[in-house]
Formats: structure tokens, C-alpha cells, sequence
């Protein structure tokens, strides 16, 4: 499906109005039919509705479904009552057919003056997308009602107060169960804010040829079908290093969770090797959970130096004060003890999970930005990270993170996160995965409509580590020669859709990071 701006829907519906009224009074009577298709499969019982109409093209909407409502009220034993914010229709506009329509139906009609809402569904259409800053006094008091009543809500077009290039909200917005949007899905409904206030959303385009959309692509809504393209079946001569080699560097005192389910990640999706850069107490409980990782313990030495040893299959660590010097360059491990060196290469790191903010962490993230490989970073990494280095692909911040990056106000991200996932990728040189509802992935230089929204994805993904894991995934496409671009749509989709199973199995609230995991081999199973 595509996404639209608000500025390309106008175009859109202009091309296929072309001037002419009766067309236009023709798409208004389309959307209102869908709409009220779309009421009798998703809430065929109810009995009572309320169709809250404002003044413009919106409530022209509203009293087409009205008219359809009533006419069929005798067959349905539903009842029908139009609520009117605002002055009314004026005679020469094209709502005004839409009001004599519902008027020759014989649908009641009153004012909001004292509004009550008491029945079994309120039908929101007060505002379109052409209303711009915050809803006037008795619209935001009839919003207010509608989100404070204990009645399902079926907005037409869009949610009532919602920008619909951003989602968010000058003021205030319903929060509707149900959203029918007409002639394409507005970019703004599908992340951030904006997807939590539109509920289930329904695309009807109006019956529209391709012709009225030509010269408008919109932006990609992308999900776990359309994104594993990018993934090739296995090579039957494959071997492990032929898989990639990604470097998963934190896990900081306290923190050695992240780091290991971010290695998870990467081995879950293929990757030959995983080999992680932590402290060395870590060590132990890495291999008991994932004997297929190797080790580099990273310590303080005395004079400054990052130390390490190497361990595989379950190897102890070094006893205290045991070190051995390591050097990181084009991609490969130098390892150094007693004037012996051994070298391990590498296809692409991940540096961030578990990281921390002090010196030990500011120190591994400039090791990684030395090696020439193509770097991911995430979490800590994000808030030690200064002046981009020229190896850095993808930078995958969370709001907050963002915010500190664009040395702005989480508010301000979450305003308009088209903006700020653009000025990421622009100001890093990265492909940039904002998270959150919605995701959303820019490139460096992109234009607008080049912003690729994640369909996928749920509330109980919200927990820690989660993030962790999804680093892990993109790191490990990286590894597997994926561009950086493949690598974030695809890692970031598979574990939306990931997150989405584990949901239907366990439930949202009980989610966690690992139930994430868990989920990804059902669904790589299927390239096999």
C-alpha cells in the first residue's frame, strides 16, 4: 500500500474532480457509502449512532453515510441522529447536497448545544485533513466528549485534529477505533501518535484509475512480505565464513544482556560468525547461553590500553591482571600476546547494546569507527557518538535518542518524525531507522516520499532489549553483504513481524525481548 501527504491526496482528488461539482458531490457520496460499508461488517450491532458533522467537506461525508444509515434503518432496526458542530452548510457548496441528502431521508438533525453522547457508535466527521493548528473551542469540546465516552468511534477520512502529514496533534484529536480514509492512507496515521488515534484503518479509493495517481508514488508502507525479497536462498557451497563475520561490541558492568541478545539477533538471521567485544565478566554467562559466539573480554589495562582474550567452546577467562593488546584496522582483528599475533576478520559491526557512557565505551565505539567496516550503532553508541565517522551506514535511535542527536526536544521528534528521520540520515551520512509505532527508515539526501514506514510491529515490543535484538538482526544482514538500505528494511520488518507473532501467542503485555527471538526462525523458514 502507499502513503500519501496531504499535498498529494489534495492533488490527487483535484485531478479527479477536475473543476466539476457534480463530480465532486459523486466522490463524496462514494466515500460515504464506504464508509458506511465498512460500519455494518465491523460494528453491524449496534443500534444507536451519532454522526458528529462539521461544516466542511468532512461532514459531506458524514451525511452521506447518514442518508444510507437511515434509509436502511427500517431493515436494520438501527437509529440514526445527526449532531452539528459549527455554522451549517452554506446552499453553493457541495456539502450542501450531502446535507439535503440526509435532509430527503429524513435523518434528525440537532445542534451540539448540551451535547450528549449516548449511543452505540459515534461517527467522526468534524475535521478532514484541510484544518490546519488546533480545533476551535466547540470542536475540541465535542472531541473531548467523544474520547471520554465509552462508545466505539468510526472516524471518515481521518481522526478528527490530526495533521495528517505528521499525526500528531495541534491540540486535541479523537482517538478513534476505526478510520475509513478515502482515496489513499495519509502518511501521518501510520506512526507515532497518529497510528494510536486512528485504531484499524480501512483504504477505499474510491474507485480512482491509475491515471489520477500518476506522478504520485507516496511513500513505501513496508512489511515482512514485501521486505524479504532482499534475503537469497542459501548457496549450497555456503560455509561459515562465506555467512558474514559481524563484531557485536558493548555489554558494559551491569549491562552484559544487551550485547548477547544482539549477538542472538545476528546468528538467528544467518550470519557464519559472531564474535563480541565485552568486559570480561561477562565471559562465563555469554557461552552458557550461546556457545556459538566468540570472545573478545575487553579490559582496562595500566597504561590505558583495551585488552583482550580470545575465548571459544567455553574457554575460563584470563586470570586478573592477564592481558593481551588488540588492534582493530580494515576489518580485522589483530590480536597480539606474547609476540605471537593471530587475525580475525570481520564483515561489519554493531556497536552500542549494553555500552554504557563512560570511557570504556567512548573507547570501543572509536575503535569501531577505525576499522573501515560498515558500523551500525545503536543505544549507548548513539549518545557517545559525535562526528560521524566515514564507516557509519545505520544509526537506529529511539525518540529520546534522536532528540539528543538533533539537539532538539523529544517533542519535537515525536512532532514530526518524517522531519527529524530525514535530518538524522542528512546530518550522519547513515540510513536512519527511527523507531517507535510506525518506524520509519531515510536515507541520505532522500526526498520525502523516499521514507519507508514499517506496517508492522506492536505496544508489548516496547521493552527492554528489544532494540538489542533488532541491532543484532540488521548487523547480521550487514555481515551478509546486504546494503545498508536492505539491511535496515528487512531487519527492521522481520522483526516487527517477529514481535507480531510472539504477541498473538503470549499476548502484548507479557512480551519480551527474547520471546522476539524466538519467533524469527518461523519466519526465515520460509526463504528455505
Amino acid at each position: 500500500m502507499r502513503v500519501f501527504s496531504r499535498a498529494s491526496i489534495l492533488a490527487i482528488e483535484n485531478r479527479a474532480i477536475g473543476g466539476d461539482q457534480h463530480a465532486a458531490f459523486e466522490l463524496m457520496k462514494r466515500a460515504g457509502f464506504a464508509a458506511y460499508q465498512a460500519m455494518l461488517k465491523r460494528f453491524h450491532d449496534v443500534r444507536r449512532i451519532q454522526v458528529l458533522c462539521g461544516s466542511g467537506n468532512n461532514a459531506g461525508d458524514g451525511y452521506v453515510f447518514a442518508a444510507l444509515a437511515q434509509a436502511d434503518a427500517a431493515a436494520t432496526g438501527k437509529s440514526i441522529e445527526i449532531v452539528r458542530i459549527g455554522r451549517a452548510p452554506k446552499p453553493d457548496a457541495t456539502v450542501w447536497n450531502a446535507f439535503e441528502m440526509a435532509m430527503a431521508a429524513g435523518v434528525p438533525v440537532r445542534a451540539a448545544d448540551a451535547l450528549s453522547l449516548q449511543s452505540d457508535l459515534l461517527v467522526d466527521a468534524l475535521l478532514g485533513t484541510g484544518v490546519k493548528g488546533a480545533p476551535r473551542p466547540e470542536y475540541a469540546a465535542a472531541i473531548e466528549k467523544m474520547n471520554n465516552a465509552k462508545t466505539s468511534v468510526l472516524s471518515l477520512d481521518i481522526p478528527s485534529g490530526m495533521n495528517p502529514d505528521t499525526g500528531a496533534a495541534s491540540g486535541i484529536m479523537v482517538r478513534a477505533d476505526l478510520t475509513v480514509s478515502f482515496i489513499g492512507a495519509k502518511r501521518g496515521m501510520l506512526t507515532g501518535a497518529g497510528k494510536a488515534a486512528t485504531g484499524t484503518l480501512i483504504v477505499d479509493r474510491l474507485g480512482l484509475s491509475a491515471a489520477e495517481f500518476k506522478g504520485h508514488t507516496g511513500h513505501t508502507l513496508l512489511g515482512w512480505a514485501q521486505s524479504k525479497s532482499a534475503l537469497s536462498r542459501l548457496d549450497p557451497n555456503a560455509h561459515k565464513h562465506s555467512l558474514g563475520h559481524v563484531l557485536v561490541i558493548g555489554g558494559d558492568h551491569g549491562m552484559g544482556g544487551a550485547v548477547v541478545m544482539a549477538a542472538e539477533g545476528a546468528l538467528r538471521v544467518g550470519t557464519g560468525v559472531v564474535t563480541l567485544a565485552t568486559r570480561p565478566e561477562h565471559t562465563s554467562a555469554t557461552l552458557a547461553r550461546l556457545p556459538e559466539v566468540m570472545i573478545l573480554a575487553m579490559g582496562h589495562t595500566p597504561n590505558a590500553r583495551m585488552g583482550h582474550t580470545q575465548f571459544k567452546q567455553g574457554q575460563a577467562p584470563p586470570e586478573t591482571g592477564q592481558t593481551t593488546t588488540m588492534r582493530l584496522t580494515q576489518g580485522q582483528s589483530t590480536l597480539m600476546e606474547k609476540g605471537q599475533s593471530t587475525t580475525a576478520k570481520f564483515n561489519a559491526v554493531v556497536v552500542g547494546p549494553g555500552l554504557g557512557r563512560a570511557d570504556w565505551g567512548k573507547q570501543l565505539l572509536d575503535m569501531a569507527g577505525d576499522t573501515g567496516l560498515p558500523m551500525l550503532v545503536d543505544g549507548d553508541g548513539l549518545s557517545l557518538l559525535q562526528d560521524p565517522p566515514r564507516n557509519l551506514r545505520v544509526i537506529t535511535p529511539h525518540p529520546g535518542e534522536a532528540a539528543r542527536l538533533l539537539g532538539r526536544e523529544t517533542c519535537d521528534v515525536n512532532r514530526d518524525r518524517f522531519s527529524a528521520v530525514q535530518r538524522l540520515a542528512d546530518a550522519f551520512g547513515a540510513v536512519a531507522l527511527l523507531k517507535g509505532a510506525g518506524s520509519l527508515i531515510a536515507t541520505p539526501g532522500g526526498r520525502a516520499s523516499d521514507i519507508d514506514i514499517c506496517a508492522e510491529g506492536n505496544p508489548g515490543m516496547a521493552t527492554a532489549g528489544s532494540g538489542d535484538v533488532l541491532a543484532g538482526i540488521i548487523g547480521g544482514f550487514l555481515a551478509q553483504g546486504l546494503s545498508p538500505l536492505e539491511a535496515t528494511r528487512s531487519g527492521t520488518c522481520l522483526h516487527a513481524a517477529a514481535g507480531d507473532l510472539a504477541a498473538r501467542d503470549l499476548g502484548q503485555r507479557s512480551l519480551k525481548a527474547t520471546d522476539i527471538l524466538a519467533r524469527i526462525p518461523e519466519l526465515l523458514r520460509e526463504l528455505d
